[in-house]
């Protein structure tokens, strides 16, 4: 365990803040007020209109493909450049998903030498009934000895209006299931696929999906939420999923429903099914544009 604790507690090449690294540092040490901080610098694209904030596409469209924690910062002096830890108002905040909110909260948390990661799956406390597509961030609490799962999206509009009661920095198990925790559910006939994922685009297919994602995460390589082309991430896997894969995926599941570090490690290393290409250029990703229609963003 102290191993696996200890690699968490550094960056890697989407989470390091590089440039930035100083301004992180100034930034407070406890998680709730880094998170108080983030959530006056990203806004969430489903969540525009209930802070009145009104923002052209195009930027939407662009700051939404941020991929590296760089990328996200260097949006965010973009529109203002002023000290991180005072909130912009809504429409000078840069556009970014879940996953944004919990890159950044990672990326703090490791340049301070805090060990964190991001975690792929789904939440209950979006819509009732439904298991909804997004990332969390966990960092290890040395003095309790455990990780603490913290969503760094949920600021007082959101806590109120989504009537949540426990507190975003330490989500209880059952608000939050890895997307190995939702594969073995359905599996097990224990819920149904089609309550898993986010509007139209549900099932199996989606979940495999976020299996793969948080296996990334375990390795420190934080995807974007539509990241596909490889491996078992093929360009039409949300759509079907042949029972020939179930297996294997079985497999999968088990590493991210236990966070199993060594065999995430394992995976990504050795099985050409989850790593990357040797000419694999994130340039052939698809754009938020493209993909529109398909997935649209994460929660």
């Amino acid at each position: 365990m102290t191993s696996f604790v200890e690699y968490f507690r550094s960056v890697a090449e989407i989470s390091d803040p590089k440039q930035y690294r100083n301004t992180l540092m100034q930034l407070p040490d406890d998680p709730a007020d880094i998170c108080d901080a983030i959530q006056g610098l990203i806004i969430h694209p489903y969540w525009l209109e209930k802070y009145g904030a009104e923002i052209e596409d195009d930027r939407i469209k662009h700051e939404l493909q941020a991929r590296s924690v760089c990328d996200i910062l260097d949006n965010i002096h973009q529109l203002q450049n002023i000290p991180l830890d005072k909130a912009r108002p809504p429409s000078m905040r840069t556009v970014g998903t879940c996953r944004n909110f919990a890159l950044l909260l990672c990326s703090i948390l490791r340049s301070k030498n805090i060990a964190a990661r991001l975690r792929c799956g789904f939440a209950t406390y979006f819509e009732k009934q439904q298991y909804v597509d997004h990332w969390i961030c966990e960092y290890w609490s040395d003095a309790e000895k455990y990780w603490a799962r913290v969503d760094p999206q949920l600021d007082e509009l959101q806590i109120n209006t989504l009537n949540i009661k426990f507190d975003p920095c330490n989500i209880p198990i059952d608000a939050y299931l890895y997307a190995g925790e939702a594969w073995t559910m359905c599996r097990r006939e224990r819920a149904d696929p089609q309550a898993f994922g986010i509007r139209e685009i549900r099932g199996l297919g989606f979940i495999k999906g976020n299996i793969v994602r948080d296996i990334l995460a375990l390795n420190k390589i934080e995807t974007l939420p539509w990241d596909l082309g490889w491996g078992i991430l093929y360009e039409n896997y949300l759509d079907q999923i042949d029972r020939s894969e179930f297996g294997y995926v079985d497999r999968l599941a088990r590493c991210s429903a236990n966070s199993l570090v060594h065999l995430a490690h394992s995976f990504f290393l050795d099985d050409e099914k989850i790593r990357f290409p040797e000419d694999w250029s994130w340039a052939r990703a698809p754009t938020f544009a493209e993909l529109a229609e398909v997935r649209g963003s994460s929660s």
